[in-house]
């Protein structure tokens, strides 16, 4: 049976005019990027409903989505996403990898546990940076960065979120959504019960 992952809770994060003159979101430099977002059984039949073409989505049970060539542009679009109004076609039933944006779920660098960080491409944080603001890049690197108050208080309630017992028993149906380690987003904390859950889950399903 299909598993509902319910709606992150909390306020958007980064601002809507943010992410309506951004040029990062929902755009791919390949066809068969990584970073193509993942849709549940369930994800997929509501995205399907709102007017994706079925064909999107290579396996119904759970899979990434076929991205489109951009029309006026180099690159790849997701196929929910208008290049014109900068809107996605299906916000109000996106999926769970959409909502976490630009919060990603993902292993750390040596596989051992499973963290919630900050993707750093996101130009959001950087627009924070200013004389008396607490968002300072003081190196290169995203394990440098110091981050805000709000964002770190929503990263502690997707936190909460993600390790509750609905959510941790879909994303072990759907280990994909929990990326590999992407160096440009930095740690912010750990998710021992998901990781935990995932392994065991992996180990039941061992032949």
């Amino acid at each position: 049976m299909a598993q509902t992952i319910p709606v992150i809770p909390g306020p958007q994060v980064v601002p809507s005019a943010v992410c309506l003159k951004c040029d990062v979101c929902c755009r791919f430099p390949e066809q068969d990027s990584f970073l193509r977002p993942y849709f549940t059984e369930d994800e997929i039949r509501q995205a399907v409903t709102h007017g994706i073409l079925s064909s999107s989505f290579p396996d119904h049970r759970g899979s990434q989505i076929k991205v489109v060539r951009h029309p006026n542009d180099e690159g790849f679009l997701c196929p929910a996403f208008d290049p014109i109004t900068q809107h996605c076609r299906i916000y109000e039933v996106r999926p769970l990898d959409c909502q976490l944006y630009p919060f990603a779920l993902m292993w750390n660098a040596q596989h051992e546990r499973v963290v919630l960080g900050w993707d750093t491409l996101c130009p959001f944080l950087p627009e924070q940076a200013g004389e008396g603001n607490p968002f300072k890049r003081t190196a290169p690197q995203p394990s440098a960065l110091t981050i805000p108050k709000a964002i770190m208080e929503q990263a502690q309630r997707v936190a909460i979120y993600l390790e509750s017992d609905n959510v941790l028993n879909a994303l072990a149906g759907h280990p994909r959504l929990v990326t590999p380690f992407q160096p440009d987003v930095v740690v912010l904390l750990n998710l021992d019960r998901l990781t935990a859950n995932l392994r065991s889950s992996n180990r039941r399903n061992m032949p």
